[in-house]
């Protein structure tokens, strides 16, 4: 893999830095109700406790959704300044404590719902609404989250999924080595490094995407697959479906199968890493971009890296997706929405 450029988050484009008073107000919305017993699983379960609309509005000029126009990504700094140290990095997903950790997720379950619908999947992590991204034992060579002694490869978020989330959003926790997230994007290599009979192969439903690994389901591999373009064009630019790793071709043809390879090798070419600091929310148009992470050695020592994960739909957005993946399965994979399990 050749080395990608590191971008400091000051020279990021779309870079925002939350305002004091702003915060201040949002700080203090997050800590009422974690002290009336709201988690980030549960603080979006019961509509009191949703933000008021004057906070909501006043966060919705730093926590945005990325300008079209723009690079697809945009790093929010400031919003978790107040909620101080959470503890060690666990080992697993299972070992991180909501309670502990109860005023950071709150935050960031609330910050993603002032952009759309928060979701999680019954599969994946319990069906927690916010996720804990970390290095696990046994999971270092693995194409997940919890993978460390690998690059994690380019993806889009839960591609095999035609109700994927539209925004992906890090926050993160603690980053001691400054690993990085691995970016590029679709609308760069789209119109520079791919020619149109690139795009018009990778147009073609030729290929279906499998849940990935981090999903307790034994039983998608056995299911009748589903064609799935690659790419296609939105009103807003090229947009990508993307998951080589969890990716089976339906067709042989070696067109295709070299207008996918001619893909990956444009992400390499364009692709750079921005690294997060204790605090950085970073959000990601999971149409536009393909997102990874470089390559680190753990320590599980509690000092690891670690990041929480919301997945934002923005429901009659003006989102534009292939008619074609209404038809689609999904591997039966269920979202889960706030409100719709019990929570412990």
């Amino acid at each position: 893999m050749p080395d990608l450029h590191v971008t400091d988050i000051a020279d990021v484009t779309d870079v925002a830095v939350v305002p004091d008073d702003v915060r201040s107000v949002f700080t203090d919305a997050v800590t009422r109700r974690v002290g009336a017993g709201a988690t980030g699983d549960t603080v979006l379960d019961d509509p009191e406790w949703r933000l008021p609309d004057t906070v909501a509005e006043a966060l919705s000029h730093s926590v945005a959704f990325p300008d079209a126009a723009g690079p697809g990504f945009r790093v929010v700094r400031g919003l978790f300044d107040a909620f101080g140290d959470q503890g060690p990095t666990p080992g697993h997903w299972t070992e991180a404590d909501p309670r502990r950790t109860a005023a950071f997720d709150v935050a960031l379950a609330l910050a993603g719902s002032t952009l759309g619908t928060v979701f999680g999947w019954k599969d994946q992590q319990g069906g927690r609404i916010v996720h804990n991204i970390l290095p696990s034992p046994g999971c270092e060579h693995m194409q997940v989250g919890a993978s460390s002694t690998v690059p994690l490869a380019w993806h889009t978020e839960d591609a095999f999924h035609p109700d994927r989330a539209d925004l992906l959003l890090l926050a993160c926790v603690r980053n001691p080595d400054g690993v990085g997230s691995r970016l590029a994007s679709i609308r760069s290599v789209g119109s520079t490094r791919l020619d149109e009979s690139d795009l018009a192969q990778l147009r073609r439903p030729a290929l279906t995407i499998l849940p990935d690994d981090s999903y307790e389901d034994d039983d998608a591999s056995g299911m009748e697959p589903v064609g799935m373009p690659t790419v296609w064009e939105s009103p807003d630019g090229w947009c990508v479906r993307y998951d080589p790793s969890y990716t089976r071709f339906l067709t042989e043809d070696p067109a295709f199968v070299t207008a996918h390879e001619r893909l990956g090798a444009a992400f390499e070419s364009d692709g750079f890493v921005v690294s997060l600091d204790p605090g950085d929310l970073l959000l990601v148009d999971n149409d536009a971009m393909v997102h990874g992470r470089v390559a680190f050695r753990p320590r599980y020592d509690g000092s690891d890296r670690w990041l929480k994960r919301v997945l934002v739909r923005v429901e009659g957005g003006g989102r534009y997706r292939p008619p074609s993946e209404a038809g689609e399965h999904g591997y039966d994979q269920l979202r889960v929405f706030p409100g719709a399990l019990p929570r412990a």
